[in-house]
């Protein structure tokens, strides 16, 4: 069973998920790697920790319009370097300049991102 839902990924992982097939793990595969880690070690206090640091990232990406979840994603590899610009199809739009400063929160909370 794999996971596709970052917001709920501790739970699923809890609950005997194998892995995860999520959109957000192209910007947080090393967290998503360490929650799985954790929570196979039985350790739920560092999975919890991590979970903690993923959820400003799920918020961010997660929020309405919904649709826009990819946009913002390619911002956030952008921001940490991996992509040199986030392409956007028609008809979705690229993301505004309150949505790159909510991401780049978000990466800074997470630990993505020096503050």
């Amino acid at each position: 069973m794999l996971s596709s839902y970052s917001a709920s990924l501790l739970a699923t992982f809890v609950l005997g998920a194998d892995g995860t097939i999520s959109g957000m793990g192209s910007v947080a595969a090393d967290l998503h790697a360490e929650l799985f880690d954790a929570v196979q070690r039985g350790d739920l206090d560092a999975a919890t920790k991590v979970n903690d640091r993923l959820r400003p990232l799920a918020d961010a990406f997660y929020c309405p319009p919904f649709l826009d979840q990819h946009n913002r994603m390619k911002e956030a590899l952008v921001m940490s370097g991996r992509l040199k610009q986030a392409v956007v199809r028609p008809p979705l739009q690229p993301v505004s300049d309150h949505e790159r400063q909510r991401i780049r929160a978000a990466l800074v909370a997470s630990g993505l991102l020096p503050a």
